[in-house]
């Protein structure tokens, strides 16, 4: 025990290595006892909490990854080491983080190099039966194409990146020699605006105004009067960081700005659950405010209207929106134009896509995604069902 006692003293002789054990041991300590976080604002998804350990989860090697994801989410001060590390990057001059390109003018954009050339083949296959399916129904398709495609002039010089273009034309080829399918050119339409806000600069997706255009496009091809956005009481939410902010945590990311417009609707249905507003208010209070919109990604939404500027004493006019979570912002404009509003989200649709298309005697059909979702989404075959 003396001899213990004399090993212990010697370590005065060596403050720095005391200090660090020190360091180690409390900080180690205090990340023990800190109550865990159940949801990242910083990152805005949920965090791997303590994982329940079995054998068999052991054996099955479905606890070590849960663990390590655990102990990397849970670490202290987390968010205050990848601000550093963000801080230290950029001034080491590195112009992407985790798949997000750092654009002229506080723009963050989606590096795209290499696509699922495998799943964007069976998505077309998945249009075109449904295309074949409904041969009766007035569809319209469209494509939009992510914001390095349109804002090429902000992407950093020699970054070269999958071509949109080329591929919208091949996709929108498949689909030509079809009677009762017409493509939309969103891409020129966004190239003609390409110098107005019309994708955020932190998000993935259009802006408001983006989807007004896109909107007016569409108007104008099933031949219906479109409302003038100059009419319609605007309103602004400031703050907003989007999904490219979350994946690189830029810590100087220039804020967005969220546009909507007063709608009155009679009632929205989300599955079995009414409501009066077509917005999430409440959303436009926290980190994903662009799920305000519709109130996110949902089931089918049957949107009923007051009014329609479109509106036929013999019928209710009808619209179904196969879509992304682009058709989001998009939505709120048909709502103007259609005494219903059907939107369909195949991610989370539980309903068979035939009993509704049997049910409901649809004036327009709108299938709508951005290219990136449309290569990668494994749901679109639920479109056939």
């Amino acid at each position: 025990m003396k001899n213990y006692f004399n090993k212990i003293k010697k370590l005065k002789n060596y403050p720095l290595l005391l200090l660090f054990f020190t360091f180690i041991l409390s900080f180690t300590i205090i990340d023990i006892i800190s109550p865990d976080k159940e949801f990242s604002d910083l990152e805005n998804k949920f965090l791997q909490m303590t994982p329940e350990f079995s054998y068999d989860k052991f054996v099955k090697n479905e606890y070590v990854p849960k663990y390590e994801r655990y102990i990397n989410e849970q670490f202290l001060f987390r968010n205050k080491w990848i601000n550093l590390k963000s801080r230290s990057e950029f001034y080491l001059g590195k112009t992407e983080n985790n798949g997000i390109v750092y654009g002229k003018d506080g723009y963050l954009l989606d590096k795209t190099q290499n696509i699922n050339e495998k799943q964007l083949k069976r998505n077309i296959e998945s249009i075109k039966k449904f295309i074949e399916m409904y041969s009766d129904a007035n569809i319209k398709f469209a494509l939009i194409p992510n914001s390095y495609e349109v804002l090429k002039e902000k992407l950093p010089l020699g970054l070269k990146l999958y071509n949109q273009a080329g591929l919208i034309e091949n996709v929108y080829n498949e689909y030509s020699t079809y009677d009762n399918v017409t493509t939309l050119d969103f891409l020129s339409l966004m190239n003609e605006h390409e110098n107005e806000y019309i994708y955020y600069k932190t998000d993935h997706h259009w802006t408001t105004l983006g989807a007004y255009y896109a909107y007016i496009d569409f108007m104008k091809s099933v031949d219906k009067q479109y409302v003038d956005v100059d009419d319609l009481k605007t309103n602004e939410v400031e703050f907003f960081l989007g999904t490219y902010y979350s994946k690189a945590k830029k810590f100087n990311a220039q804020f967005d700005d969220i546009t909507y417009y007063d709608v009155e609707i009679a009632n929205m249905l989300i599955g079995d659950k009414e409501y009066k507003d077509i917005y999430d208010y409440e959303k436009f209070n926290v980190r994903d405010k662009y799920a305000a919109f519709i109130y996110g990604n949902n089931d089918l939404t049957v949107i009923k209207n007051k009014g329609s500027l479109n509106k036929s004493e013999d019928k209710k006019t009808k619209v179904l929106i196969i879509k992304d979570s682009f058709g989001n912002s998009f939505v709120p404009y048909l709502t103007y134009n259609y005494d219903e509003v059907y939107v369909l989200d195949l991610r989370s649709n539980s309903k068979k896509v035939s009993e509704i298309m049997e049910t409901c005697d649809f004036d327009d059909v709108l299938i709508m995604y951005s290219v990136n979702n449309f290569i990668d989404d494994v749901n679109l075959i639920r479109a056939t069902y």
